[in-house]
């Protein structure tokens, strides 16, 4: 039902709250009224008793000094007046029944004579008055009063006023709350028509028209606004578009040219790591870009717009204004914080400016770095293993610290090693570039990378890459090398496998381990140690 509730339309949500509330604040007005007039009811009807017992008591005194039984019965006669009274007894003081009228119990001989005051008896109230002469007591007065059915009474007409009041004061409700549904619907049902029109049509051109200048006034016009600032950034995003597409084909045209500069060279594998470096530093180039434009579309121009346009109103009265008026007194202080806001704003675009011109330096050396090793490639080299990590370690340093990973080294002292240094930091790079990726899609807070060097018998170095990333299952260890194989969503399932086969052309082997996915993953990179021949 809760739910059936909440899912009405606001106009009925709207009728049904005013209904319910007038009709609650009727029911407890009235049921209050009830409870306080049926207390002077009660009130007033023993007080009514009392005084008419009082009465009848006096007069009744020497009639019952003298036992005049027919005088007796002419005073309880004169009860018949009161309506409420049903019957009337006079009993002596020696408990004999003197004179009776009506419907009336009193006691037997022998009997005590009832307590004075009040008293129950079935229906009837009882109210038992003593009949005094200079203090000693002649004898009782005994009256019945009909007490259940005038309250009776009483509480169907109460019922009958209560049913009225609530009736018309529904309707006045109902008919109220059909003109508040107009004044307050109106206003909210043109603000969705223009949500729908701009959902249907995706047209931002629209305006929402103001009705009213309460709080839904207010509210269209901050839609209003906030439709401006959408068409605004709307415009600057397709222009963004358009840059975007133009420098992709721009870094598309200089892959191809790395590329066929690689293959005019014999060095394919060169332009590919080229690529993959390059890329990494696109992603801190890509992201500069976007917060410096995200910076720009929420600059606070358009309230320093109207500031000014609330000077020039002022224009000729400028001292007035801002020594009296209230929004003036504020304005010094709002431009000096603007202002102050602005030149934040300033520095912050000016340093992610000099983070991108950092990252496009940064390709330029990756660059001309690859073009180094790639002069060299298909030679072995004998080199310390540490400098190789070091080397791979530094190409990927600006994207580690971007994510926040922690890099740990733990480099036990080894011989040198016979490697083809360009093939080697492409698989070192691989890997490092890999782990990186598993930790970005793991659960776990912790980003930590863990590079070992160690020594594995007498031929033998082994260089270890260990991530805490998402880990690789069991079943996929045996298939992470094979070509085309990636559990990454834009992966090309050729990195590990290029990779192992330059480890094994180099005479060494690529392994992989992990306890399961969500315990990270260790890759194990082994090469030979240098030989005397190739050391001379």
């Amino acid at each position: 039902m809760n739910t059936r509730l909440r899912n009405f339309p606001i106009q009925r949500k709207l009728r049904l709250v005013m209904l319910a509330t007038c009709t609650a604040a009727l029911c407890v007005a009235c049921s209050a009224l009830f409870a306080l007039q049926f207390y002077f009811f009660q009130r007033d009807f023993r007080r009514d008793l009392v005084a008419v017992g009082e009465i009848i008591a006096i007069n009744s005194t020497a009639v019952l000094q003298f036992a005049d039984e027919v005088q007796a019965q002419k005073n309880l006669a004169s009860l018949k007046a009161k309506p409420l009274i049903t019957g009337s007894a006079l009993v002596n003081k020696d408990g004999t029944v003197l004179a009776t009228i009506g419907r009336v119990t009193v006691p037997g001989t022998g009997e005590a004579t009832p307590p004075i005051g009040f008293h129950t008896n079935g229906e009837d109230i009882v109210y038992v008055q003593p009949v005094l002469l200079d203090g000693e007591r002649l004898g009782t007065l005994i009256l019945h009063a009909d007490y259940t059915r005038q309250a009776n009474k009483l509480h169907q007409l109460y019922l009958s006023i209560l049913v009225a009041v609530l009736s018309i004061s529904f309707l006045v409700a109902f008919f109220v709350s059909l003109r508040m549904e107009s004044v307050i619907l109106d206003p909210i049902q043109n603000l969705a028509e223009t949500a729908r029109h701009i959902m249907v049509n995706n047209d931002y051109s629209v305006r929402a028209t103001k009705v009213v200048d309460d709080e839904v006034g207010s509210f269209t016009d901050s839609f209003n606004s906030m439709l401006d600032q959408i068409q605004t950034r709307d415009t600057a995003l397709l222009h963004e578009i358009a840059e975007r597409k133009r420098a992709e084909e721009e870094l598309q045209r200089t892959q191809q040219q790395l590329i066929d500069a690689s293959r005019q060279a014999g060095m394919a594998e060169v332009a590919t790591g080229v690529l993959h470096n390059v890329g990494n530093v696109l992603n801190s180039v890509n992201v500069s870009a976007t917060l410096i434009a995200e910076r720009l579309g929420q600059a606070r121009t358009a309230n320093l717009a109207r500031a000014a346009a609330m000077l020039r109103e002022r224009n000729g009265q400028l001292q007035e204004f801002l020594i009296n008026d209230p929004k003036g007194k504020l304005l010094p202080s709002y431009i000096a914080e603007l202002s102050q806001h602005l030149e934040d704003e300033r520095l912050e675009a000016r340093a992610e400016i000099d983070l991108l011109t950092r990252n496009i330096e940064h390709i330029k050396d990756i660059v001309a770095m690859q073009q180094t090793y790639a002069r060299v490639s298909g030679l072995s080299e004998v080199l310390p293993a540490e400098s190789l990590i070091e080397d791979a370690l530094q190409l990927n340093m600006d994207s580690f610290t971007r994510h926040r990973i922690t890099v740990e080294r733990d480099f036990a002292p080894v011989p040198e090693v016979t490697v083809d240094k360009h093939k080697a930091l492409q698989i070192l790079v691989n890997l490092l570039r890999n782990a990186k990726h598993a930790m970005d899609d793991a659960e776990s807070n912790e980003k930590r990378l863990t590079l070992r060097i160690r020594q594995q018998d007498d031929s033998i170095v082994a260089l270890s890459v260990t991530d805490t990333g998402c880990g690789i299952a069991p079943e996929n260890l045996t298939r992470i090398f094979s070509h085309g194989f990636t559990t990454r969503r834009d992966g090309h399932g050729f990195g590990l496998h290029s990779a192992a086969l330059a480890a094994q052309q180099m005479g060494g082997r690529l392994l992989a381990h992990s306890d399961g996915p969500g315990h990270g993953a260790t890759f194990i990179f082994e090469l030979p140690l240098a030989t005397p021949h190739s050391t001379s």
